[in-house]
């Protein structure tokens, strides 16, 4: 039966559980895979001209595109509806004196085209009738090979000063088991952003990271639960392939290979809770600065039974083993995929910001890949725009080439612009137009339509009624298009009557002398 391709961050831990060593067989244990598909990716990566080096550098789209393009995903409708009739299945071989081979002849009679017996019973044996472990052996724990993660179960807390709230707060714990050397702090919740934050946090404090992370089953690492193939959240499968090492949660319900992680959660309310039970802190970071005071502590006391403390096993076991941190620190990538707006943009995040894509690919999918610091966008497994993040609520973050010409143009559009294509009809319009931009309480853009009036009618009216109209716009300092504008549509018979008027008022009137009596004779 086909499967549906793996998805890239599965494939990417493949490749670095071959690069740390792991032979084919745990690798198809640990994500459920065959052996032949194991074997099947790394011969792919092998033969890949980029290397297996080459591959983790990728983004996951242009991961997919060099092992899966071209090749349409399939899909087994009957495993399918095998999937569906599981729970079925599961209650009628509860039942007294039932066999799997007459649960299969009721299946065949719905399904005629359905599995024959031994598919049948094969796909039930893996998924419901499995043969549990009757013991379970004492781990040899090796230096540097997991890290365990949990959160405890009493939150802690500290006052906000502003509101005099009491704020709780989740205490994270992470230990290397080799050593029992604990990382502990407190972040506000188990959000993956936050559980990432810390995961990040505590490989840095280690300095270096393990070759497993072995997370408790919660929300933020597990996305699909099941006892034998629980699918990790891509967040933690990406911070795993940054830091060159494997995911694996461990064992739901009563898990006896994380006792430790637990055991360092109930000595950490001893060692930590109880010594600040009567302290009142007033911010995340003062807790913090609190915790990893009494941590230290903890850390560099005599074990019991040990003439040595945690933190100097660490150093002379464990340290030398730590896989070499990246040169970056992890950020969180989020996936998205959107459609490319008419405009050439697409909206992003909970700021609805917008980022340019080129203007060909308008009305196309497109697969989008961002951090806190950058956006990257890609289609048909190309990267075809990078930018860098901005939190700016309903900005616009653009690069030139992506636009139409159109738009182009619009964007080079400054009053300077038009001032200096103004020029060109002589310096009464290139007043004209530097007085439309002197106003100072709006933003110049609003002036752009007006100037492009203006130049309209430069281009379409006789130059010298085009410059008799600015000559009056700047004489009654109406220096718009409107005004101009319907002066040219007059031809400016308005302003050439009354200017006639005035002069024949001038030559009419009386001229001025000594002889003539004013109003003061009369009196």
């Amino acid at each position: 039966m086909a499967t549906q391709p793996k998805k890239m961050n599965i494939i990417k831990q493949v490749l670095t559980g071959h690069k740390n060593g792991l032979s084919v067989r745990k690798m198809a244990e640990m994500y459920s895979m065959s052996p032949t598909t194991v074997q099947r990716y790394l011969k792919m990566a092998n033969e890949d001209s980029l290397g297996v080096d080459g591959l983790l550098q990728l983004e996951d789209p242009e991961l997919n595109h060099r092992f899966n393009g071209g090749n349409p995903a399939y899909c087994d409708e009957r495993f399918e509806d095998f999937k569906w009739r599981l729970p079925h299945f599961e209650q009628e071989l509860k039942k007294p004196h039932m066999t799997t081979h007459l649960l299969w002849e009721e299946y065949r009679k719905d399904v005629p085209n359905g599995y024959g017996l031994t598919q049948f019973r094969f796909h039930l044996k893996q998924n419901i009738v499995a043969i549990k472990p009757s013991t379970v052996l004492k781990m040899l724990h090796q230096p540097a090979g997991k890290m365990y993660i949990d959160f405890a179960g009493d939150k802690m807390s500290y006052v906000d000063m502003e509101t005099g709230e009491v704020v709780p707060v989740e205490t994270f714990a992470a230990v290397l088991p080799c050593s029992g050397y604990t990382f502990i702090t407190c972040i506000p919740s188990q959000g993956i952003e936050h559980f990432l934050g810390a995961v990040d946090a505590a490989i840095r404090f280690f300095g270096g990271a393990p070759r497993i992370l072995v997370p408790d089953n919660l929300r933020s690492a597990v996305k699909s639960f099941d006892r034998w193939s629980p699918g990790l959240t891509d967040g933690l499968n990406d911070l795993a392939t940054h830091y060159g090492c494997c995911a694996q949660p461990a064992r739901i319900r009563r898990p006896k290979d994380k006792a430790l992680v637990e055991d360092a959660v109930h000595k950490s309310y001893r060692r930590i809770y109880a010594p600040l039970r009567n302290r009142v802190l007033h911010s995340l970071q003062e807790l913090n600065a609190a915790v990893a005071e009494l941590l230290e502590k903890y850390n560099s006391r005599r074990m019991q039974g040990c003439d040595y403390s945690r933190v100097e096993r660490f150093l002379a076991v464990e340290k030398p083993e730590l896989l070499p941190l990246p040169g970056e620190r992890y950020q969180m990538k989020r996936h998205a995929l959107l459609t490319v707006a008419p405009n050439c943009f697409v909206q992003l995040g909970r700021e609805r910001h917008h980022y340019s894509v080129p203007s060909r690919l308008i009305g196309n999918k497109v697969e989008v890949i961002f951090t806190d610091t950058q956006v990257r966008i890609y289609h048909d497994g190309n990267c075809i725009a990078t930018h860098m993040r901005s939190f700016k609520h309903g900005g616009y973050t653009w690069v030139k080439e992506h636009l139409p010409s159109q738009t182009q143009a619009y964007y080079e559009y400054s009053p300077q612009y038009f001032i200096d294509k103004g020029s060109k009809y002589g310096p009464v319009a290139e007043h004209v137009l530097r007085e439309l931009f002197s106003a100072t309480d709006r933003p110049a853009e609003v002036y752009y339509r007006s100037a492009q009036g203006i130049l309209a009618l430069a281009r379409e009216t006789e130059p010298e009624l085009f410059l008799l109209a600015c000559k009056i716009s700047v004489q009654y300092g109406k220096c718009n298009y409107p005004f101009i504008s319907n002066l040219v549509k007059s031809k400016c018979q308005g302003y050439l009557m009354q200017q006639e008027k005035d002069e024949e008022n001038q030559a009419s009137a009386l001229p001025l002398h000594g002889n003539i009596r004013g109003a003061q004779a009369y009196k």
